[in-house]
């Protein structure tokens, strides 16, 4: 089995493309390949140059891949879906000519669901009629990205109308499996009180991308406890480091072995850019974890900084 690892302008905190509090691009990605990744995720359509020799020039100069892209909209708003399909093919054509994989489907965070983050058992949920045009609107998106032979997978996310197991398990039983993939992000499922190996375990032929991220489990059960809502949550640190909190990465170590899996982990780490902190440093010391507790074999071997690293998992 054989682990390949990115990262992405998340964990700069850079959500939308035009917020005046981002990082400017060329750090962002001057900082990702200097932390010891090879790859990176598009971000926010704008946010990293969308001029295809631009952007070339741009990932050859760092050593990184264009490995995915988001789509991060309001999947559930059937009055939206003509605008999304448009960004859809407008992402698909920035990734495409970089050789990217994947397009990471996301339902935006909204309210009432972004209060009820984590809140399993008292979360609103979607109307029957509501949760079948998110499905049209999921397959639309999947299907576009076919057209460019780019895998659409989809990823649960806190605070959004896809976030819990029932939802997960909903939403894999609605759409095309030969379609629609799977990315499971560690630290939203544990937000959300998902064991991420045993999803990994359950849908093993549709998992097809990853999302390390970890999370901080006093302020997790307390912004629960408290019902603090979803971005409040981010800027009381509830994200942190990957190895630093309550994230079992043995468990989903093993759960990996077990299906076999050989591709691309995107470490994130969701951050507020108004704060004081470190990016560099935070993708630093989570690769660091990596390497260090998940493929110890290749630690020894690993530069503290480059590029192109290809890492195999223990058994």
């Amino acid at each position: 089995m054989r682990l390949r690892l990115s990262n992405a302008p998340c964990s700069w905190g850079i959500e939308v493309a035009d917020n005046s509090s981002n990082p400017p691009w060329v750090q962002v990605l001057g900082e990702i390949s200097q932390a010891g990744y090879e790859a990176t995720e598009l971000g926010p359509l704008g946010y990293l140059p969308t001029e295809r020799e631009v952007l070339e020039k741009a990932l050859a100069e760092t050593h990184l891949q264009l490995i995915a892209g988001t789509i991060f909209k309001h999947l559930h708003d059937v009055s939206q879906r003509r605008a999304i399909c448009d960004y859809t093919h407008a992402t698909c054509r920035v990734l495409q000519p970089q050789g990217a994989t994947y397009m990471v489907v996301i339902d935006r965070v909204c309210a009432p669901r972004t209060a009820q983050a984590g809140q399993v058992d008292t979360a609103d949920r979607l109307a029957p009629s509501q949760w079948k045009e998110m499905m049209k609107t999921i397959t639309e998106v999947s299907l576009i990205c076919r057209e460019y032979g780019i895998t659409s997978v989809l990823h649960p996310h806190a605070g959004t109308y896809i976030e819990y197991r029932d939802e997960v398990d909903r939403a894999m039983d609605d759409l095309d499996p030969e379609l629609v993939k799977l990315c499971v992000d560690s630290g939203h499922s544990v937000y959300a009180g998902i064991n991420p190996s045993e999803l990994i375990s359950t849908y093993g032929d549709r998992v097809e991308y990853l999302h390390f991220k970890d999370i901080n489990g006093p302020i997790h059960n307390r912004v629960k406890t408290e019902g603090i809502d979803f971005y409040s949550a981010i800027g009381e640190g509830v994200f942190c480091p990957i190895g630093s909190g309550c994230v079992d990465f043995a468990g989903l170590r093993q759960a990996l072995q077990e299906i076999g899996y050989d591709g691309w982990v995107t470490v994130e780490q969701d951050v507020d850019p108004n704060l004081s902190y470190s990016s560099l440093d935070n993708a630093r010391e989570s690769l660091a974890f990596i390497r260090d507790r998940l493929m110890p074999e290749t630690a020894a071997s690993q530069p503290q900084t480059g590029t192109t690293h290809v890492h195999s998992m223990p058994r």
